[in-house]
């Protein structure tokens, strides 16, 4: 039996982007499915459009993300997410909603945090309300503060992930670069046997080896055959 590119290609490919990040990050990652004819829509996540207080728990902002997805049912489509709203997918994959992705690329998914007992034993201590400065290229980021409750619905969303289970339901490409900052990339490997390291030594800057969408992280040969991957597990294409 042969997998053909026609059997693969999904009519429509979703992409859900991570924690404090706009629109803009992913237009040039969007633009080149695109051009391959893929129809791509792009999901808001919770507290990340009108509503900020969606994410006041982490079981209202799952709430607000299955209403994002709900414009999906019915139509076969594929995912590509990335840090947080990798962990937001899993955590709707989880609750059973009558329906899900054909197959799914996780980019650098917030599963496993780096110093991750430190991490938490901190954010314990911090109102939710405390606002706290974004670190993230401002070319990129939504908001230039967040407060301290998106980051603990976060470690809450990848407790609750570890606690009921770690399998991925369906057809998963998980990539992550090696050095990444913020997830610990030898814990994914270590339960996700199949993560795929991917390697960028030039990269300099704090937070940049996370950033793992947008062709400005990537030399240009390093882009294409980052890009490549991605079309051969989600098209069924070999690329070139």
């Amino acid at each position: 039996m042969t997998d053909s590119s026609a059997s693969r290609r999904p009519r429509r490919l979703v992409v859900i982007h991570g924690l404090n990040n706009n629109a803009a990050s992913f237009a040039p990652l969007i633009a080149h499915f695109q051009r391959l004819g893929v129809r791509v829509d792009f999901v808001v996540l919770p507290g990340h459009g009108d509503g900020r207080l969606e994410t006041g728990n982490l079981d209202e902002a799952l709430r607000a993300f299955s209403e994002r997805m709900e414009p999906f049912r019915g139509t076969p489509f594929s995912v590509l997410s990335f840090s947080h709203g990798a962990l937001y997918l899993q955590l709707w994959l989880m609750s059973g909603g009558g329906f899900s992705p054909e197959r799914q690329v996780l980019l650098a998914p917030a599963l496993y945090l780096r110093r991750e007992p430190l991490v938490c034993a901190l954010l314990k201590l911090l109102p939710a309300s405390l606002p706290i400065k974004s670190l993230s290229p401002s070319a990129f980021r939504r908001y230039d503060v967040l407060r301290a409750r998106d980051y603990q619905v976060l470690v809450r969303g990848m407790r609750r992930f570890r606690a009921r289970g770690r399998e991925f339901p369906l057809p998963t490409l998980t990539l992550i670069d090696p050095r990444d900052e913020l997830v610990d990339a030898r814990a994914l490997r270590a339960h996700h046997p199949q993560t795929v390291f991917v390697e960028r030594p030039q990269l300099r800057g704090v937070g940049a080896h996370h950033i793992l969408f947008h062709p400005d992280y990537f030399t240009p040969h390093e882009w294409t055959e980052f890009t490549a991957r991605l079309e051969e597990f989600l098209l069924g294409t070999t690329g070139s």
